[in-house]
């Protein structure tokens, strides 16, 4: 991977060049995770999660929250 510089917007805002966007299968509207760690930024796709396993395969979104299809069979089995 080579270095790129870009500078931030007056809004504070970085544009991911379209090539790069390409290269990592990005599309205009993903949602993207953003950590800052040892003074460094570091931008990735965001994958939703389960909030109980922590699997990211199948997860559907619920009240805005992660679950996967066996933690949604476990809820719904549940009596209460």
């Amino acid at each position: 991977m080579s270095n790129m510089y870009k500078k931030l917007s007056a809004h504070g805002s970085i544009n991911i060049p379209v090539a790069v966007r390409r290269d990592l299968g990005l599309e205009g509207r993903d949602p993207m995770e953003l950590t800052v760690e040892g003074g460094e930024i570091r931008i990735r796709a965001y994958t939703p999660r389960c909030v109980f396993c922590g699997t990211p395969d199948g997860v559907k979104l619920f009240r805005g929250k992660g679950i996967c299809p066996a933690c949604a069979g476990a809820v719904s089995g549940m009596e209460g």
